[in-house]
C-alpha cells in the first residue's frame, strides 16, 4: 500500500531542494549597471564583478558578474556597520530573510549575495560544482565594493555550511594575504554549521574575531572539525565556538520542520591527513598529504573518500533563537 506520509515528506523535501522562491532568473544581464562603487541608501539589486575561481590561485581565471541584494535599516544614520551574507550549497532560501530582517532591525546594512545565479546553478546536491573558496572570492569582492560606500564603517561576514568556509578562512592572515594582497579584511566573521575541514600551522597569524555556531548532532558537517580549529587556534578568546545541543544541519530552516534523512548525502566525519585541507602558498586547495583539489572532479573524489553516506537534517526553533541572539551579541562587541 502506498505510504501517504512518505509522499508528503517527499513533496516537502522536493519543495526545499527546488527552492522557495519562484524568481530564478539572473537579474544581472548585459544591460545591467555594473557597480564599482556604492553611495546609495536605498534597497536595490547590485551587480558587481568577481573572479570565477575554485581556489585562491587566480592565474588565468575568468571574471564573472555576481548579484546581491543591498538593504538598509529603516532608521537612517550618519554611519553604518554592514554584514555580507554568503549562502550554503542550497543557495539563497526564504529562511535567510529572517537574518536580513534581524540585522536590518538592529541597524546593520546587509549585502546578501547569490553565488549561483550567474553560474547557472540552482542547487548543488554534489557539494562539488563550486567550492567554499569560490563563495569566498565573491564575498571579498563584495567587501571591497561595500567599503567604497562613504557611510559604511565596519563590515562582518556571515556564511552557512559551505558558505561558512570563507568566514573561517578569513581568520587566517596567510589566506587573506592571497586576496588583493591583504588590503581588505573583514572586521569579524561568523560561520553557521560550517564545513571546518581546513587547518594551518599552529603559529599562524590570525585576523579579527571569529564566531562558529555548530550543531551538536550535525552529521553532514560534524562539529568535531570546528572544535579542532577552536582548540588549536583560539588565543585570547579570538575564536568563540557555540555548540548547540540537539541541533542538526539546517537547524535554522523551518522547511526542515520534520527530521528528513538524505541517504546519499555525505557525512564528513573522517578526519586525517588525506581528508584535512589547507591552502598552499600559491593559493591552491590541497590536503595535508599534498593531494591537490583543482576543481569539481578532484573535489568529488575527495568528498567520496572522506565521508560515509546518509545524514539527517531538522529544524530547531530553540537553536535558531540562540543563533539570532549570539549573532547580535557578537556583532555589538565588535
Amino acid at each position: 500500500m502506498f505510504n501517504t506520509t512518505k509522499l508528503i515528506w517527499i513533496l516537502l523535501v522536493t519543495f526545499f531542494i527546488s527552492g522557495c522562491s519562484s524568481n530564478r532568473i539572473n537579474p544581472c544581464d548585459k544591460s545591467s549597471k555594473i557597480y564599482k562603487t556604492i553611495n546609495t541608501e536605498t534597497n536595490q539589486k547590485i551587480c558587481f564583478e568577481s573572479v570565477d575561481s575554485y581556489d585562491l590561485n587566480y592565474s588565468s581565471k575568468p571574471n564573472i558578474i555576481i548579484y546581491g541584494n543591498l538593504s538598509f535599516p529603516k532608521v537612517k544614520k550618519d554611519k553604518y556597520d554592514a554584514v555580507i551574507l554568503s549562502h550554503g550549497s542550497g543557495g539563497v532560501r526564504k529562511y535567510h530573510k529572517a537574518y536580513v530582517e534581524l540585522l536590518n532591525n538592529n541597524g546593520y546594512v546587509v549585502f546578501q549575495l547569490d553565488h549561483y545565479k550567474a553560474r547557472n546553478i540552482r542547487y548543488d546536491k554534489t557539494f562539488s560544482k563550486v567550492s567554499g573558496i569560490t563563495f569566498m572570492n565573491d564575498s571579498y569582492k563584495a567587501l571591497k565594493l561595500i567599503k567604497s560606500h562613504p557611510k559604511i564603517n565596519k563590515v562582518s561576514y556571515i556564511g552557512w555550511s559551505q558558505g561558512g568556509v570563507g568566514p573561517i578562512l578569513s581568520h587566517f592572515k596567510r589566506v587573506t594575504d592571497l586576496i588583493d594582497n591583504g588590503r581588505n579584511i573583514f572586521d569579524s566573521s561568523i560561520a553557521i554549521y560550517p564545513y571546518c575541514g581546513f587547518t594551518f600551522d599552529k603559529g599562524s597569524v590570525l585576523n579579527n574575531p571569529l564566531l562558529m555556531l555548530t550543531g551538536r548532532d550535525d552529521d553532514l558537517t560534524p562539529e568535531r572539525a570546528c572544535i579542532n580549529i577552536y582548540e588549536k587556534f583560539n588565543r585570547d578568546d579570538n575564536i568563540n565556538l557555540i555548540s548547540l545541543e540537539g541541533a542538526r544541519h539546517g537547524y535554522d530552516n523551518p522547511f526542515l520542520f520534520f527530521c528528513f534523512e538524505f541517504e546519499n548525502y555525505p557525512s564528513l566525519h573522517i578526519i586525517n591527513d588525506d581528508c584535512t585541507l589547507t591552502v598552499s602558498e600559491k593559493g591552491e586547495i590541497m590536503s595535508l598529504s599534498n593531494q591537490k583539489i583543482t576543481g569539481p572532479k578532484e573535489s568529488a573524489a575527495k568528498l567520496s573518500e572522506c565521508s560515509t553516506k546518509g545524514v539527517y537534517v531538522k529544524y530547531s526553533p530553540h537553536a535558531t533563537e540562540i543563533t539570532f541572539e549570539e549573532i547580535i551579541r557578537f556583532l555589538k562587541k565588535i
